[in-house]
């Protein structure tokens, strides 16, 4: 029945995968019909009024009537949205608001329209494809699909309009999506669990039942690890009995069942799974056992999350790791393309810029070279007029014309499992915290820890102004610095799922020690004296690392 339904999936993206063949081969003139077919909803609206829109004929005059973009030139918009529904932004009504982590304390909202979900449904149609044909194997199991952020709660905006995706298959269209569905390893309704620790381990759960899965899609990899930390100690004797007794209770009181058409779920297969965790493997060597048809791992793997992918193949050695391509809130930017150096560009999805990283004026997919880098810059369906995405790119060689890409991090964000922190953000923090406590200071900055996956907040006074609220984990100084980075919704989905730990708090009471060693560093990197800033947040990894060893 897997193999059956995934032919269809792939007969379904067949039309569209043979669309983009050809959009490769003459990316000028694809990029060119789709800001065309953009300008369809975007001119007749408000704000393409006030671009002119209605008369622009090239692409040229396009860049010369719009203005780049950022998020905070959309906030009165997205507000008119969610207080009355209307929207000024393009022609087509807000199906939904979908929230990204912002740069202060409020979260970035970002309109979903008809024709913004056909440009995700395009990409995504290409790549299943692209991996269907490819890996063939993987269309002869089901698969474990993790495509927005989990515990992701959904709510109404003030005009009625739905907040935030209610369920994982929501990119994809409606063909596709029944189909998904069918192939789940882990059921949908596992989204409605409150509790984190109940969410993961009902994954699990389910997952140890999945004798034929053969493909995992996850975002961070740090979220496969943390999924797979529940099959080693004390939590692995909980799951084994649960395994054996078919039933999977969460901490609530609740009990759940197997599903009683799946094979995996027989006396038979149980016992085989328990005899499998009862005995001394190590999840590496049990992993094969427990998933052999495991074929592809679909998940970040370039910038900061490079570090992570080695521990999913030592975890999954008998699996091949795809990385994902890079795509976002806003927009689809690149499509994974197996066997290829890189993943391709969207030609089809959105109109897409880039600058160049001497800042010079933005170009178009045609003119990228292989080897150099660029920052983003996308036009959208759903309203986002040459919007800068913050996200860099390095072109790693083409696809017939078609530029391929790998994502190379973000402009002044911290990233160490996807919770996407900036300056501004540790700003109103640690701004926010220390007016709480009237800490007079002469330093503070927020650091990455990626070897401790948290952050550490470094402190520098002449006298006890925390009146010892931070002298260890626990903390009311501490917690309190965790609840209010945890008002980023990706952050706290990250604390939440247990790809982050709790943030530290480390006090330094030597007047200048801090400042003097940040400065000492910054130096050896070769940023003059007089071109050193001072911070809220250290977003240069190899700085990150070096100030946290205190050499």
């Amino acid at each position: 029945m897997y193999e059956l339904l995934n032919r269809l999936w792939r007969q379904g993206c067949r039309n569209e995968a043979r669309r983009f063949q050809r959009a490769a081969r003459d990316p000028l003139a694809s990029q060119t019909e789709t800001l065309k077919r953009q300008l369809g909803v975007l001119a007749p609206s408000q704000w393409g009024s006030r671009y002119r829109l209605s008369s622009t004929t090239s692409v040229t005059d396009y860049q010369k009537q719009v203005p780049l973009t950022r998020y905070e030139d959309y906030r009165t918009a997205i507000a008119q949205i969610e207080q009355t529904g209307e929207n000024p932004l393009t022609s087509e009504r807000v199906r939904l608001l979908e929230p990204t982590s912002g740069t202060s304390e409020e979260t970035k909202w970002i309109p979903y329209t008809a024709a913004l979900h056909r440009e995700f449904q395009s990409a995504l149609a290409v790549w299943v494809h692209n991996l269907f044909t490819q890996r063939a194997e993987v269309m002869r199991g089901n698969a474990y699909w993790s495509i927005s952020p989990p515990l992701q709660q959904s709510s109404i905006s003030q005009s009625g309009i739905p907040k935030g995706f209610d369920d994982d298959s929501a990119y994809l269209g409606f063909f596709s999506r029944q189909i998904a569905r069918r192939l789940l390893a882990v059921p949908s309704n596992v989204k409605h669990y409150t509790s984190a620790n109940d969410w993961r381990y009902a994954t699990v759960w389910h997952l140890l039942h999945a004798s034929r899965l053969a493909f995992i899609s996850v975002w961070s990899p740090t979220f496969l690890l943390e999924l797979m930390n529940l099959l080693t100690g004390t939590s692995r004797a909980r799951i084994t009995r649960d395994v054996n007794d078919g039933i999977c209770r969460l901490s609530d009181g609740r009990q759940i069942r197997g599903p009683r058409n799946r094979a995996s779920n027989s006396r038979r297969d149980r016992e085989r799974i328990v005899d499998l965790l009862e005995g001394p493997h190590e999840l590496s060597n049990l992993s094969p056992q427990l998933w052999p048809s495991l074929s592809v791992i679909s998940c970040w793997a370039d910038a900061s999350s490079q570090r992570y992918v080695s521990q999913v193949r030592e975890l999954f050695p008998h699996a091949e790791i795809s990385p994902k391509g890079l795509l976002s809130t806003e927009a689809c930017i690149s499509i994974p393309i197996m066997d290829e150096p890189g993943a391709a560009l969207s030609l089809r999805s959105h109109f897409l810029e880039f600058v160049p990283d001497d800042h010079g004026e933005p170009i178009l997919a045609h003119q990228l070279e292989r080897g150099k880098r660029y920052q983003v810059v996308t036009t959208t369906g759903g309203g986002l007029y040459r919007y800068q995405t913050g996200d860099w790119i390095e072109v790693t060689g083409f696809l017939d014309a078609c530029p391929l890409v790998r994502f190379m991090g973000r402009d002044s964000t911290s990233d160490l499992v996807g919770e996407k922190l900036t300056d501004q953000f540790a700003q109103y923090v640690t701004k926010k915290l220390l007016e709480e406590i009237e800490y007079v200071g002469n330093f503070s900055m927020l650091v990455p820890d990626a070897n401790q996956k948290r952050y550490c907040l470094f402190l520098e006074s002449d006298r006890d102004t925390t009146h010892g609220w931070a002298e260890d984990d626990h903390s009311p100084l501490v917690k309190r610095l965790d609840q209010l980075l945890c008002e980023n919704t990706y952050y706290r989905q990250a604390r939440e799922l247990g790809q982050l730990h709790a943030a530290t708090i480390v006090q330094e009471k030597s007047k200048g020690s801090f400042i003097e060693r940040y400065q000492q560093l910054c130096r050896r990197h070769g940023i003059r004296a007089g071109g050193i800033k001072l911070v809220a947040l250290e977003t240069n990894p190899q700085r990150a690392r070096e100030f946290l060893a205190r050499d």
